[in-house]
């Protein structure tokens, strides 16, 4: 047993420990082993950043106290790490960050350029979570652009492709005019924003006069119907009557849908293509209408739009709304809030334009999601809810080309002559059809021998949604692969519950008929402490680095155990003071014991004669254990670090310790009752270090190596066995009342002192206690716990 030095030395002994875990390997998952498996489907965040907030702390860091303490329950571990660097967030942040024009680079050379900064991006991460004390297995890593990555990608599409489950189509898709490419439904979110309801006077061909109010007017020559519900008694004589729009003079019929609102504006309603998911659904019903292209992909107006032609979708709304004033032809504009769909990525208002897209059927499979979800284990439960939300809301199948650069590419090409796809050859994925020609070498329907690369990339949930898989085929035994998968545990953050989490549901059921893990852990966001949410965008917060090189990693590790599982959680300067506070309590508090701890033979079969202050903290600490342990498996990480709190604060060190005082400096060092104590502080530190190590991994291996490791002969505490809850521990509830009340009294002549400013360690005259206690039996306890020459009831 070594010397504990008067000071720990926070980050110098840190940086010591990231070495020794890195060289000894400690956390490597061994392909070997015949021990349970414990697989995480660790999420890949984004590369597309210079440096990294403490809300990309607090989610990681929780997941990973549970993954150090499965590896203490005896689990092989797989902790592997991926890296998302490919798709949409990397280009614009390229784009971005050196004021790139593509008209003006070549796409490999954009290419090129998006590859150097996802390998700094990635570098970023690796140095903060060796900072942090991430215990992932960097010997398993990957990338979601490398080849590992795309190959199972395209393997994939391949798969479905076969199985009738993807498929190519013309049709109006979610379109980001920013970005210039299609996006699906789960790219958007909803912002609500000032808006106008304008009111436009058209003629029927009666000569009457109607009113119909649209927040759109820029779509007028796009406008291929207008309809009033049935229900509506004052305009029935309108329908199957021609109206003649303002300005275009273009003739549609007025028909009846019962899907128009009667209360909205009017209750005339017109419709455009492609105006919103209302003016798609109207087309289905009515198919015989005819549509128009109006909007470019750029999110300009196309040819169609006459004179307006060229302008931007707000500049023509301007000038439309300013024609009809002219001509008499506005009734009126309300101001209105309106809620738009917008891109989530660069926040521009989302339109619908027809393209040819790839698409993934899961409009007619939502039973059987919903089926998927419910196999499940839920942490917390209802986030779920939140699944079936999704999943009983979509509209549309899964849009899964973008016109985008960088990603990975479709495994296709056509035929120049007749347009049959061609698909790659499993067996030679992954490939880039851009650099590449099909094996076979005419096409199978009409003998054509020239063929066309599809030049779209996949979305990157094509990719994400593979992780699991991704993550298996990491290792290098087949056997093990079908181990490692489904993984045992998804944690994540709740807002892409409908992204990663459905798209992987739905990936696996449509691959495997399988769940692609077994336990979803859902985490919140990091909030600054003005209670608003953490980002790149915003910059209120403090870099981690910083805060690491003035607390340590454990303080801000402690920090991040605040928040309750799968809520957002404000930072707080004051629980990382409180994480380095608990790294002092712990460092001085083994610093007392490391004396009376030498030359202690720990052996459990040696028959040790407790006293009751002994027995009343070890079945404190047998409860403890029980319910941290139980906190743990149902990744209540939170929950487990205040029940280990409430045991090394408050029943350990302000009560035990200093009932054993009196025994641990007593002069027969080899007393039944000395070596009771000193039995059972080892005990107790040992087990309270081990319920600390998944949270505060640094200063817990530093005193492991210094008191514990030659009696357990491991090479960490992070691979040592987690404490064993003794059933000998145990004590009844009539001792457990009995001694309650012996502490209930010392803490009365701890008060009594207070209030009479005598320090505690000075010995008083007399203290009555109360008929309440054994004196016979505790009596001598309490004068020596307490300093009393003389306690009476």
């Amino acid at each position: 047993m070594n010397e504990i030095p008067k000071q720990y030395n926070i980050q110098e002994r840190e940086e010591f420990w990231r070495e020794f875990w890195e060289k000894e390997g400690i956390y490597k998952f061994d392909e070997n082993s015949d021990q349970p498996i414990f697989s995480v489907d660790t999420p890949p965040p984004y590369v597309s950043a210079d440096h990294l907030h403490t809300g990309h702390i607090m989610s990681y860091s929780q997941a990973e106290f549970v993954v150090r303490y499965k590896r203490m329950k005896g689990f092989n571990v797989f902790y592997p790490m991926g890296f998302d660097d490919n798709g949409l967030p990397t280009e614009r942040f390229v784009e971005k960050k050196y004021k790139i024009d593509k008209s003006k680079i070549s796409r490999s050379e954009f290419v090129k350029k998006c590859l150097e900064e996802t390998k700094i991006g990635a570098e970023t991460y690796r140095k903060l979570w060796t900072l942090l004390g991430i215990s992932v297995d960097w010997s398993k890593t990957y990338s979601t652009i490398n080849e590992h990555c795309r190959k199972i990608s395209q393997w994939s599409f391949l798969d479905l492709y076969k199985k009738n489950l993807i498929y190519r189509a013309q049709k109006p898709a979610l379109w980001c005019t920013t970005c210039q490419t299609a996006i699906s439904q789960a790219d958007l979110e909803v912002e609500e924003k000032d808006s106008q309801l304008v009111y436009i006077k058209a003629k029927a061909e009666t000569g009457e006069e109607l009113v119909f109010a649209t927040t759109r007017p820029e779509l007028l020559p796009a406008c291929m119907g207008i309809s009033v519900n049935p229900q509506d008694k004052k305009h029935q004589n309108l329908i199957g009557k021609k109206v003649i729009m303002p300005l275009t003079k273009a003739e549609v019929v007025m028909t009846a849908d019962e899907a128009t609102d009667m209360d909205f504006g009017s209750g005339i309603v017109y419709y455009c293509s492609y105006g919103g998911g209302e003016c798609i659904e109207w087309l289905a019903r009515h198919p015989e209408s005819k549509t128009f292209k109006l909007i470019l992909p750029d999110g300009k107006i196309s040819e169609i739009g006459g004179k307006y032609a060229g302008l931007t979708v707000a500049e023509a709304r301007k000038e439309i709304v300013e024609d009809l004033k002219k001509i008499g032809a506005l009734e009126k504009i309300e101001p209105i809030k309106h809620s738009v769909f917008i891109h989530e990525r660069c926040r521009t208002d989302v339109e619908y334009i027809e393209t040819e897209q790839w698409f993934i059927k899961l409009m007619d499979k939502k039973k059987e999601f919903l089926q998927q979800g419910q196999k499940l284990r839920w942490f917390p439960e209802r986030w779920k809810k939140s699944y079936e939300n999704w999943v009983e809301g979509l509209k549309w199948d899964w849009c899964i080309s973008r016109q985008r650069y960088y990603g990975v590419p479709f495994p296709v090409w056509y035929c120049k002559k007749c347009g049959e796809i061609i698909l790659a050859e499993e067996k030679n994925l992954p490939v880039d059809p851009l650099e590449s020609q099909p094996e076979i070498k005419a096409c199978p329907k009409c003998g054509s021998m020239e063929f066309v690369p599809e030049s779209d990339v996949m979305d990157t949930w094509m990719t994400s949604s593979m992780t699991p898989v991704i993550g298996a085929r990491l290792a290098e035994n087949p056997q093990m692969q079908k181990k490692l998968y489904p993984a045992t545990l998804r944690p994540q953050a709740f807002e892409i519950i409908r992204t990663w989490l459905f798209y992987t549901v739905a990936k696996s059921y449509f691959h495997d008929n399988s769940i692609p893990f077994h336990d979803v852990m859902i985490s919140g966001h990091g909030l600054d402490m003005a209670g608003k949410k953490i980002s790149k965008r915003l910059g209120n917060y403090t870099l981690p680095e910083k805060i690491i090189e003035e607390s340590g990693a454990d303080a801000l590790r402690y920090w991040a155990t605040g928040a309750t599982l799968g809520e957002n959680m404000r930072y707080s300067e004051e629980e990382v003071k409180m994480g380095k506070k608990t790294i002092t309590k712990l460092w001085n508090v083994f610093r007392f014991a490391q004396p009376h701890l030498k030359n202690l033979n720990p052996d459990k079969n040696i028959k040790v004669n407790y006293e009751p202050a002994d027995r009343w903290i070890l079945n404190e600490l047998y409860e403890t254990i029980k319910t941290v342990e139980k906190s743990f498996e149902t990744y209540e990480y939170s929950k487990a670090k205040n029940q280990m709190e409430s045991f090394f604060w408050n029943k350990f060190t302000d009560n035990y310790l200093e009932f054993i005082k009196y025994r641990l400096y007593a002069e027969d060092k080899n007393s039944p009752a000395v070596l009771a104590a000193k039995a059972t502080l080892f005990q107790c530190l040992l087990a309270i270090l081990k319920m600390y190590a998944p949270i505060m991994p640094f200063i817990t291996e530093e005193i492991y190596q210094l008191l514990f490791k030659e009696y357990e002969n491991q090479k960490s505490i992070h691979v040592s066995e987690w404490p064993e809850a003794n059933e000998s521990w145990k004590v009844s509830p009539e001792f457990s009342a009995e001694f309650s009340a012996v502490i209930e009294a010392i803490i009365s002549i701890r008060k009594h002192k207070s209030e009479k400013n005598i320090s505690l360690g000075k010995e008083i005259d007399a203290f009555n206690v109360g008929n309440k206690i054994n004196l016979e039996k505790y009596g001598e306890f309490i004068q020596r716990a307490a300093r009393v020459k003389e306690v009476t009831a």
